[in-house]
């Protein structure tokens, strides 16, 4: 739905299909056409590394109490030059506006100028100025400062004083058919046509950016195999090395416990014979106790004066033992003496006829 304001018996309507940019200012609004803003960056970035100039054509009116500019056109600002290190809008550049204008926008009026510098930002500088203040001498001239390199672009104005130049905050671009601007980008084409030659060139360009760019792809998808066959290798790798230690922790385990039960059963066998050795011990000693417990030795001391030291000695010295059940002279001599060296002594002084025979309980005397 279009909006119509009245101003001065004159009846203003404006545009519904708009595009802010940036926000909305409070002391100028600026209406810029789209087909005039698309021919603006291509007229920059058809020269990067030069400034470029051109001027805004459109109408000045009060909307709803504030004013507002419409631009509608553009014409390029051919033949200036650098005067003093600003780029001039010639007697001659004038001269070519006024004609372009006279032929493509008759009913529009300038309202501002644009200035393109590469690289350089959309900021204004103090030469700039100078000139808006020298050449658009009008409090409704707008300044447009485009870079086609960042893509940045800002409007000026003089501030209310007319001392200096301020920013506005944004405008609004609107969309139109606009046949007169339209006519004029057809005349004055920023984008040669292609020779035969070059559309051969450019479509092997493609075909060929095609080519890399599949090649491109197949070497990234063959990367991202090979990586992905990587980490299963070293995935496959790590598993081996973990079950080799593991194998090998438990053969050493196994080792080891076979070592241990090795020497456990021998010393099972060491404490089994221990065990035997002190039984029989136990069984020796309780027999030698027994035989001790029979042993009487008998000392006779004869008493006389006049007896010889050395019967008296023998007397003194004289032993016996009383036989008992399953003794043997033998086991009798072994008993005292540790061997038979002493058997024959045994019977002689015994006076046994037969040593096979002994009685139980008779008393022997003992060398």
């Amino acid at each position: 739905m279009q909006t119509d304001f009245e101003h001065d018996g004159e009846i203003t309507t404006l545009p519904n299909n708009i595009r802010q940019m940036g926000a909305a200012d409070d002391g100028l609004r600026i209406y810029m056409e789209d087909y005039v803003h698309t021919y603006l960056y291509q007229y920059a970035r058809s020269s990067v590394n030069g400034e470029k100039l051109a001027v805004l054509m459109g109408k000045t009116k009060v909307v709803d109490g504030q004013k507002t500019v419409f631009i509608s056109g553009v014409v390029q600002a051919r033949f200036t030059e650098k005067i003093k290190g600003v780029e001039t809008i010639t007697t001659q550049s004038w001269k070519y506006i006024s004609e372009e204008m006279e032929q493509y926008f008759p009913d529009l009026k300038v309202v501002g100028w644009m200035h393109s510098r590469p690289s350089f930002g959309a900021f204004v500088t103090s030469r700039d100025e100078a000139y808006h203040k020298k050449v658009f001498n009008n409090d409704s001239s707008v300044f447009f400062v485009v870079d086609p390199i960042d893509r940045t672009d800002r409007f000026y104005t003089m501030n209310e004083t007319g001392g200096s130049m301020r920013p506005v905050k944004g405008y609004f671009i609107y969309y139109d058919k606009n046949p007169q601007m339209q006519e004029y980008m057809l005349a004055n084409s920023l984008i040669q046509p292609k020779t035969e030659d070059e559309e051969d060139d450019e479509e092997e360009k493609s075909i060929n950016s095609h080519m890399d760019a599949a090649a491109k792809i197949r070497s990234v998808l063959a990367g991202k195999e090979t990586e992905k066959v990587k980490k299963v290798r070293n995935k496959y790798a790590v598993f081996t090395f973990v079950s080799a230690v593991f194998c090998f922790v438990c053969v050493f385990m196994s080792l080891s416990l076979a070592s241990n039960v090795s020497r456990l059963k021998k010393l099972e066998t060491e404490v089994v014979s221990v065990k035997q050795s002190v039984e029989i011990q136990k069984k020796e000693t309780k027999a030698l106790a027994n035989d001790i417990s029979n042993y009487n030795p008998v000392i006779t001391v004869m008493a006389a004066e006049n007896s010889n030291p050395k019967e008296e000695t023998e007397e003194k010295e004289k032993k016996t033992y009383t036989i008992k059940e399953g003794d043997t002279l033998v086991k009798i001599c072994r008993l005292f003496y540790g061997d038979d060296s002493m058997l024959d002594k045994i019977i002689e002084i015994n006076k046994i006829n037969d040593p096979d025979r002994i009685f139980y309980g008779t008393v022997i005397e003992l060398p």
